[in-house]
């Protein structure tokens, strides 16, 4: 057994050497490094020491100072193990794997597969439902998984949010599965730093949508943050929304009677309690993003649809809290959201927000057993219909635009052609395409939580959007179809490198009521 003292003693030796951040003791970071291969092929050998990314000299540093105190020093993806001179040699492992960009990982897999980018056919491989959360975890406990991602580095390169945490491998797609796995089968407990890891992910879905392989990231950590919830360890913010639903119909404590006030002309509508159509705005839409609420009003209005809103009483789809992992609180909500939808005897739901959207479609089915009554439809399926129908005229917009995907209604909803459909529709208006597009769009940080639980991080993934993907297209206009994601944009735009740029963020609606002229 290892001297713990010496461990101890090797820990100043290195935080002299390093800078924070580094050196990672932690047990979840200590059992991530352990599945690497090296490990795996050895008896009782897990490293002592992960040394994350350290530059030229502090890595000859460490290298003396394993020479001097005869510690062993293996660098990540080595093959050999060297020979052990006593069973409480320490171990150090120097992780100086570079995070693969993007690009290079797909271009990996496509080559491999045979598959190009482009196609509009790009495999949603490793992407289930939550009706597979059994299967999920299964594939965990049994160790499914573990043959394939042993010495595999890229799901790093797939985390959104990775680059924010140095590249530990711990907060990467493949940190959190292992981390997870480790729950599951009782190596781990539910601690703080794995509440941390856990929360510290938008659950944007491009780690799996990306990998060829059936592995189900996603599903274990939705499953994972519910046995978060039950053992009463989920982040206060998520408790603090809970109240704020509840008390307001609001996540962020914007009382009823200010729900709508920022949408102008609202109160000059005299909708009936019951109609044909149901617009439900959502939270962020109604307090945040108005002028997409007012632009949706103003089409609903133009083309003389049969709808109502529930207004002050909307309240909130509950979102929120079931990428909690708080099930039990959410379906109250969801149960109180649908008894209100009913009264107005809608046979359909307009709602111009993707992770409304989501939750409806998805969420509420298949992780509460609930159902809405009505048709459920996204802005941009509802003015695909328009379209098809000639129910309106389009006039000249002469602009060029690019699309990003909302992972709520892209990946998860599979919702790619119908906003694209809206702006092509648009006489004069060209659409230019990020590079990253459609089921492989790099998300905009926002989802899954993280916006509330590390607003840093989050934003930090919107800029890496912006930057690598939107700035080269020279195009200064950046349309989406949901209000969380024109947010992130709206504020990271705001920071100093990004200021100077001419840019203008709006939900595709805007610039279809735009073309029809109805202001």
């Amino acid at each position: 057994m290892k001297q713990i003292n010496s461990k101890f003693e090797l820990i100043g030796k290195l935080n002299q050497i390093l800078k924070k951040g580094q050196l990672l003791t932690d047990l979840e970071d200590l059992y991530v490094y352990s599945f690497e291969k090296i490990f795996l092929d050895q008896i009782y050998i897990k490293p002592d020491i992960v040394v994350r990314n350290p530059s030229l000299t502090e890595e000859n540093e460490i290298k003396n100072l394993a020479e001097k105190d005869e510690i062993i020093l293996i660098e990540r993806g080595e093959n050999i193990f060297p020979p052990l001179k006593n069973i409480s040699t320490p171990i150090i492992l120097l992780d100086k794997v570079e995070i693969p960009k993007l690009e290079s990982c797909f271009d990996n897999a496509i080559q491999k597969d045979n598959f190009l980018l482009s196609s509009k056919k790009f495999p949603l491989s490793g992407y289930g439902t939550y009706r597979n959360l059994a299967s999920a975890i299964q594939n965990l406990f049994i160790g499914k998984t573990l043959s394939k991602c042993q010495n595999c580095t890229t799901c790093s390169g797939y985390c959104t949010v990775n680059p924010s945490f140095n590249g530990v491998e711990t907060y990467s797609s493949k940190g959190r599965m292992l981390v997870s796995r480790g729950i599951m089968k009782g190596d781990l407990n539910i601690s703080e730093k794995v509440v941390d890891i856990i929360y510290n992910c938008t659950k944007c879905g491009l780690c799996f949508a990306q990998c060829f392989q059936d592995l189900e990231f996603h599903e274990a950590i939705l499953h994972l943050r519910s046995r978060i919830a039950k053992s009463n360890l989920v982040p206060e913010i998520f408790h603090t929304a809970t109240n704020n639903i509840f008390e307001h119909g609001d996540p962020s404590a914007i009382p009823a009677s200010r729900r709508l006030s920022r949408v102008k002309n609202y109160n000059k509508l005299n909708l009936p309690t019951t109609a044909e159509n149901l617009c439900w705005l959502g939270c962020t839409v109604a307090t945040r993003t108005p002028k997409t609420a007012e632009s949706l009003l103003n089409i609903l209005t133009h083309i003389n649809i049969d709808y109502t809103m529930l207004g002050e009483e909307e309240g909130c789809c509950g979102y929120v809290l079931i990428s909690a992992g708080l099930w039990e609180e959410a379906n109250k909500v969801a149960i109180s959201a649908i008894e209100r939808i009913q009264k107005t005897k809608a046979k359909s739901l307009i709602t111009p927000c993707s992770g409304c959207y989501y939750t409806f479609t998805r969420l509420y089915p298949e992780i509460l057993d609930v159902h809405i009554p009505c048709e459920i439809l996204h802005t941009s399926q509802f003015l695909e219909k328009l379209i098809k129908n000639e129910r309106v005229n389009l006039n000249p917009l002469d602009i060029n635009v690019t699309y990003h995907d909302p992972c709520s209604l892209g990946r998860h909803s599979k919702v790619y052609d119908a906003p694209r459909n809206i702006l092509k529709s648009i006489p004069n208006l060209k659409l230019k395409e990020m590079p990253m597009n459609r089921n492989c769009a790099r998300c905009c940080g926002g989802g899954g939580g993280l916006w509330s639980y590390n607003n840093n991080v989050s934003l930090e993934s919107t800029q890496t959007r912006l930057k690598e993907d939107f700035f080269p297209l020279d195009v200064n206009i950046l349309a989406t179809a949901c209000p969380q994601c024109q947010l992130n944009f709206r504020f990271a735009s705001r920071i100093k490198n990004f200021a100077n740029r001419s840019l203008k963020i709006c939900d595709i609606t805007e610039l279809f009521e735009l073309s029809m002229e109805c202001k």
